[in-house]
């Protein structure tokens, strides 16, 4: 058919069971980004939601691009195959955007798309989007990158120019208000209460601009990001400037935090104790960084950029290297000497475990014979007695330069490496080999020189450098995996880990075990010049622009803490982790084990543990083992010790829920059929049984003075009285039930209620995806709610308005075992457990997310980046925090 001129800037291809929904939010998010405020929408985007194959047909041929929403249900969709068919025989296949919506890409994008797309196409992952609403900052974030895609404009830009139209459409609303105020000034009151109005405008305007740029920023530069989310809330705390907040500082778990040098890094090195970092810097000089304490102190080397530098193992003594200048500098004391002279270029340093030998490398002639071998000029200076050993050799050029030890100095080039004595520099073994590739790589070398590895396109390897001979049959370890353009490798002292740096991420693989691969991806800067491992294999630090970026590759946020009780093992069948908190205290019961503090207790299976549940002073925990229905009070004032077995006997084969009265003499225990069972006196004996016997009880709770109990059904939520034994049914399938401290809260398919404790009012419904696990936590003022995806990301909700504010992984992948436990330890503390890894504290105040996003980014917003971003004035204090 003939190609009109064409009045769609895109068209959306979804497969509409599956992607429908999400499909309108991002049609009518990408029609409304960066719009001016006097027009409708800023791009025409049609969506396939018409049933006449004709009439799809001519909005394709009146499209430029093609925007397709890829799953792996889309791909198996007759209708989006027939869409990209037409496409490709039309149009170019450079007009297609991918967006990723769930599946594997190989998977989700059908094969003559992919061939069409080739080998590195541009796509937008929204797999783990979170809930499909305007507010969510992903959403939102993928937004801005269709919309660039579609306009063909920069995203920066695009993001740029989306908060210059908020800020003219703030202005304008603003200048109506100041003329409504004039006019009616004579109203006096009225007049007042405009103005208030106009100045509360203009602060959400600020408050949307700064949080809009702070998810910009993600994953180009997070360190300005988490200031902007910072500045957001501080100036409106609201459901999206929480949200930024809460991205900022989700984004990137294994980020510790910025450190400033004040130059741009030119080169980087690091102590062995981990403790020190060196930095050289382009203007010439070199900066070490006391990465415990934060204090600097700095060296000039010369006038051109510091191209090497190296530390002791302490970082007590530093080296540098400008052309034509060498730098040995002694920290304690302050001594520093210079040598070298005008014609070294390209040079190396080293410095040995107790910094009594610095070694200078540098290529004086190049190419001077038909292999490609130089003169390279090295200097080892003995600091204990002075004495400088030079000496002119011809080998390969030399690309890495090691002092492992106080008798050897290793040189590594592209064929082969030398080991050298450094009092003679005499060559005392050397293994030849072809170890590299002929380009588009880049090596690295372990701080104790016992390992040399590269990346590049398709793979990584690594040797030990102790072996007499190498070549490409003898690498230690081999990962089918590599970067296309790294830009630095480090690796780890034992060999077992390997970090590449590729543009602004940093890819940490595992070398050896089953796990073989990739297990880490650290973003957030547009750029990582280089790359360093600190001390062992679980901390880095890198470099991006004029910081350094400390790296914790155990943490997995940067919201809590891991706590000291480790909990027990469980098994993938096995229900969740149960867990119990009381003044700063915590338990958490799994299977077969107890745990308490650091102590721990277990019983042989088949027998099992139900809830912990501490009595009123926090000294002693009330325990049921189940099936035999033994219950009983546990001292755990010095460590965990067993003292007294209830009078009664718990009636099930597993206890569901467990809560005890405020004065320690009435607990209530819920089975796995509904029973609620009522134990009193300060024996405990069985006073009732209240008898549900509901096959297939999902959930059940016990209200804090354990006056009632709530169990969740098949077809129903029954709250039983405890005391009087009186019940009232809630209609309808119920997934979990928890009690707070005045109401009930119910987690059905598609939504979460809030009650009144007795359930006679509805006090609000909260819209939840029927994609998360059964399983809510909910903290005692009823204002926040946690639930987890299949995928175990935790993601918490506000109860009073609906709005997500945040979701983070509690598990990674390779650590999966067993379905996570969770529960609130008060209204901004969530506490969750994973089998057989501590329990963790997730901080859930928003005072200390912004005091912790200050101390990670390690600067403040300037008033240049105000203006940028805001287009006003900058307040007279931008302090971070």
């Amino acid at each position: 058919m003939p190609v009109s001129e064409p009045d769609y800037d895109a068209f959306l291809s979804c497969g509409r069971a599956l992607d429908g929904p999400l499909a309108r939010v991002l049609r009518r998010g990408v029609q409304r980004f960066a719009r001016p405020w006097y027009r409708l929408r800023a791009s025409r985007v049609f969506l396939d939601d018409v049933a006449e194959w004709a009439s799809v047909e001519q909005a394709l041929g009146r499209s430029r691009r093609l925007i397709l929403l890829a799953s792996p249900e889309a791909a198996a969709s007759e209708r989006v195959g027939r869409e990209l068919a037409w496409w490709l025989e039309h149009r170019s296949a450079r007009q297609i955007l991918v967006v990723l919506t769930s599946g594997e890409y190989a998977r989700s994008v059908p094969p003559a798309v992919r061939r069409a797309l080739g080998e590195d196409p541009r796509w937008v992952d929204l797999r783990t989007a979170g809930p499909v609403d305007d507010a969510n900052p992903r959403l939102r974030q993928a937004v801005a990158a269709i919309a660039s895609a579609v306009r063909e404009v920069p995203e920066a830009d695009l993001v740029g120019e989306h908060v210059r139209q908020h800020r003219l459409s703030v202005r304008l609303a603003r200048g109506a208000l100041v003329l409504l105020t004039v006019a009616l000034l004579v109203a006096g009151l009225v007049a007042v209460g405009q103005r208030g109005s106009a100045v509360a405008q203009a602060r959400a305007a600020t408050a949307r601009g700064l949080a809009s740029a702070a998810v910009a920023n993600l994953r180009t530069d997070l360190a300005l990001s988490q200031v902007l989310a910072a500045q957001a809330y501080r100036v409106e705390p609201n459901a999206q400037t929480r949200a930024a907040l809460f991205s900022s500082l989700t984004a990137s778990p294994q980020l510790d935090r910025y450190v400033p040098v004040g130059g741009e890094v030119s080169a980087l090195a690091s102590s062995a104790d981990g403790r020190i970092a060196v930095a050289g810097t382009e203007d010439g000089r070199v900066v070490r960084v006391d990465l415990a304490s934060g204090r600097r102190a700095e060296q000039r080397v010369g006038t051109r950029p510091v191209t090497a530098v190296a530390t002791s193992a302490n970082g007590g003594v530093v080296a540098a290297f400008s052309a034509g200048s060498a730098l040995r500098w002694e920290v304690g004391s302050g001594a520093t000497q210079q040598f070298g002279t005008p014609d070294l270029t390209d040079g190396l340093v080293a410095v040995s475990p107790s910094g009594r030998f610095t070694a200078v490398y540098s290529t004086v002639r190049e190419n001077i014979d038909a292999d490609g071998r130089t003169r390279g000029h090295r200097i080892v200076h003995d600091g204990q007695t002075g004495r400088r050993t030079e000496r002119d050799d011809t080998s390969f050029p030399v690309y890495l330069l090691r002092l492992p030890s106080e008798d050897v100095l290793l040189e590594v080039s592209f064929f082969d490496w030398v080991r050298r004595a450094p009092s003679t520099l005499d060559v005392t073994a050397t293994a030849v080999g072809n170890a590299v590739p002929a380009g588009g790589f880049s090596v690295g070398l372990s701080g104790n020189g016992d390992y040399f590895g590269y990346s590049a396109k398709g793979t990584s390897k690594v040797w030990r450098t102790t072996q007499r001979a190498y070549g490409f049959d003898t690498q230690d370890f081999l990962l089918p995996d590599g970067r296309a353009d790294p830009s630095a490798v480090a690796i780890a002292g034992d060999g077992t880990r390997l970090a590449v740096a590729d543009a602004g991420s940093i890819h940490v693989y595992d070398t050896t075990g089953p796990a073989a691969g990739e297990r880490l991806q650290l973003e957030g800067n547009s750029e990582t010049s280089f790359v360093e491992f600190l001390g062992g294999d679980d901390h880095l630090v890198s470099s991006t622009r004029d910081r350094l970026v400390l790296w914790d590759l155990t943490r997995n946020t940067r919201l809590g803490s891991a706590l000291p009780t480790r909990v027990p093992l469980s098994c993938n069948a096995c229900p969740p982790p149960l867990i119990s908190s009381s003044h700063g205290k915590y338990a958490v019961a799994a299977g077969s084990g107890v745990s308490v503090g650091t102590s721990a207790e277990s019983v042989g299976p088949p027998s099992e543990f139900g809830p912990v549940v501490w009595n009123s002073t926090g000294d002693k925990v009330f325990v049921v083992t189940s099936p035999e229905g033994i219950g009983e009070t546990w001292d755990v004032r010095d460590g965990l010790r067993k003292s007294v077995r209830w009078q009664g006997d718990v009636i099930g084969e597993r206890v569901l829920a467990m809560g005890v009265a405020p004065d320690d003499q009435r607990l209530v225990t819920v089975n796995e059929l509904g029973d609620v069972q009522v134990f009193e006196g300060a024996s405990l004996a069985s006073a009732r049984t209240i008898p549900l016997g509901r096959q297939g009880s999902l959930s059940a709770a016990v209200s804090a003075d354990a006056s009632r109990a709530a169990v969740a059904t098949a077809d129903s939520v029954v709250l039983v009285d405890t005391v009087g034994g009186t019940r009232r049914e809630l209609p309808g399938a119920a997934s979990a039930v928890a009690f707070t401290s005045d109401g009930l809260v119910v987690q059905r398919a598609r939504s979460v209620e809030v009650w009144d404790a007795d359930g006679t009012s509805l006090r609000r419904t909260v819209p939840r995806d029927p994609a998360y696990l059964p399983g809510i936590a909910v903290n005692p003022a009823t204002t926040l709610v946690t639930q987890l995806r299949r995928d175990y990301v935790l993601v918490l909700t506000d109860l009073m308005s609906g709005e997500l504010v945040g979701q983070v992984p509690v598990v990674g992948e390779r650590d999966r075992f067993g379905r996570p436990g969770m529960a609130f330890a008060d209204d901004r503390t969530v506490v969750t457990a994973v089998s057989d890894l501590p329990l963790f504290r997730w901080d859930l105040a928003e005072d200390d997310w912004v005091r912790a996003a200050c101390a990670s980014a390690g600067r403040d917003l300037t008033a240049e980046e105000w203006r940028r971003f805001v287009g006003t004035e900058p307040p007279g204090d931008l302090t971070c925090g």
